[in-house]
Order: structure tokens, then sequence, then C-alpha cells
């Protein structure tokens, strides 16, 4: 017979940071939909979504925030119990997670924050390439430095690291498999997710009673999928029905997405530092125990959305 010591308080509301975006619109919806008793607060920084979002939400506070404006994260933190935090890429994270630490404490309500990271585990940052370091702007730069004001800070966080690909960045290569039904991307090892999953483990993490995950990092994967972009290739050929070949060249990475411009060096150069670094990935099976079930494989989301990848 087991006993449950668990202690953490399931928050009474929650915020979530980047509620329009891929991860924080589904959790919203999971929320919505598993505990409607629990207060929504849903940030963006676009006047745009925020409409959106006041009506696909229209029981939730939508309100508007700036990880550079103190004030505007005071108010949207105030009495504010859980906290779901993912940067948008290229933030200055510094500055930001200072703000972000000094308006929750202020508060002094959080009970459990969320906060999503795209780190390869215990990389030495020595290793990142000089012009990832000089852009300021990368994951491998960045991210660390948002992980040590949180850590630092004693507030009850816990880390959730994307150690994979997200499934929808295929929506990137569209334009290749429509026009040359060819897969244009850097041949890199990578697990894969998909960001819809990624919503239901943070959803699943604020109604857990259990203390024992805040302060824990935690890394996750779809636990199936560990391939290269020319496995994938050979995926989307069965699941689509017809030949996808694959070009992981330079110069048609180069080619294919020249409307990045400068910025495709930059991009190249992370591929490569994790390439040279591939080893260190591996499936897990966290993802698959939060959710209760078998988490979303490449094939099933190529299923999904063959149609919108190849029109």
């Amino acid at each position: 017979m087991t006993t449950n010591d668990n202690k953490k308080p399931i928050p009474r509301n929650i915020l979530i940071f980047g509620a329009a975006a891929h991860i924080g619109r589904p959790l919203a919806h999971f929320l919505r939909k598993e505990a409607p008793e629990i207060g929504l607060r849903l940030v963006s920084s676009s006047p745009e979504r925020i409409d959106v979002l006041q009506r696909d939400f229209p029981n939730a506070e939508v309100v508007s925030a700036n990880f550079f404006d103190l004030q505007s994260l005071e108010l949207a933190v105030h009495s504010i119990e859980g906290i779901w935090v993912l940067t948008p890429g290229g933030l200055d994270e510094g500055p930001a997670m200072t703000n972000l630490v000094a308006a929750v404490k202020k508060s002094g309500t959080a009970v459990h924050i969320l906060r999503g990271l795209g780190l390869q585990p215990e990389a030495n940052p020595r290793r990142i390439p000089h012009s990832i370091r000089e852009a300021g702007v990368g994951l491998p730069v960045q991210h660390p430095i948002a992980k040590k004001i949180l850590d630092e800070s004693d507030l009850p966080v816990t880390y959730l690291n994307f150690g994979a690909t997200f499934t929808d960045n295929f929506f990137w290569m569209k334009q290749g498999l429509v026009s040359e039904r060819k897969l244009i991307w850097h041949n890199r090892l990578i697990p894969f997710i998909d960001p819809r999953d990624i919503a239901e483990v943070a959803g699943r993490l604020f109604l857990s009673d259990n203390h024992r995950h805040i302060g824990q990092f935690h890394t996750l994967n779809n636990g199936h999928d560990l391939m290269r972009f020319s496995d994938v290739a050979e995926v989307m050929s069965d699941v689509f029905g017809q030949k996808i070949t694959h070009d992981g060249s330079k110069e048609a990475f180069f080619n294919a997405y020249a409307h990045l411009g400068e910025t495709r060096q930059v991009l190249w150069d992370f591929f490569e530092y994790e390439r040279a670094n591939e080893v260190v990935w591996a499936r897990n099976d966290f993802v698959e125990r939060i959710l209760g079930r078998q988490p979303i494989t490449v094939r099933a989301w190529l299923q999904e959305h063959a149609r919108d990848l190849l029109t």
C-alpha cells in the first residue's frame, strides 16, 4: 500500500506567455478542456494576436506584455500561481529573465513555473561555433543564460528541454517538397517531437501535485524517432506514396533558403555544431510516461499533414 506524500499545490490560475504560438495555444486548449476551473491569463506582445486570442478563448483574460518592460510583466504575473515561459528566438535572455524574476518575486504568488529550453544536455559552451557566439542570438548561447538566472532565483521552476526538432518545422521545408518532391535540409541526426505533445506535458505537470518535478531538467523527445533527414525522406516516400529525395548539401540549403540572407550561415553552423555532438541524443520515455500514451511519431504527423506539405 502506498501513500500520497506529494506536496505541490495545483495552480488556481495559469499565465501562458506566447499563448498564440505553436506550444502556448495547444497548452491553453488543453487546460481549458482538462481543468476549466483554472483561470487562464494569456499573453502576447502582438496586437493582432491579442485579437485572435480574445476571439478563440472568450473566457480567458488576454493581456499584452513585453519581457523588456518590467511594468508590463508585473501586471501580467500579478496574483498568478502557474506560469508557462517560452521566449521568442533571438531574445536577449539576460534582461528578459531578470525582469521576469523581479516581477514574479514582487507578486509572490507563483507555485510552479515551467520554462521551455532548447539545449544539448551538459554541452560545453566553448565548443559552440564562433559565428553563433558572435551573433549572440542562438539557443546554445541564450538559453544557458536564462537557466542560470532562473536557477539563482530560487523560484519553483521546472525546465522542459526540447531535446529534439519540432515536427512542424517540416513546414519550413515545404517549398522543396512542392516544387521538386525534395527534402532540402542538413542531414544531422536528431530526435523529434510534436509541439502539441510538449503542450500536453506542460499541462499535465501544472495539474500534477508531485513537487519532485520542481527544480528538474526534463529533456523531451517522442521516444521513437532518432533519424537523419535522409531517413525522414524515406518515411515521407512511404507515407506520401511517391518518391521524396533528400539533399543535405550546403549549396542546396543556401539556394533553397536564400530569403533568410545571412541567417543561413548561422543556421548552417548551428546544424554542423549539432552534428558534431549528435551522439549525445538518446530516445527517452519521459513524454510517454507523463502523457500515459505513445507520443505522436514522425510517421503519424506526416500522415496527418501530407496534403498541406505537398500542395
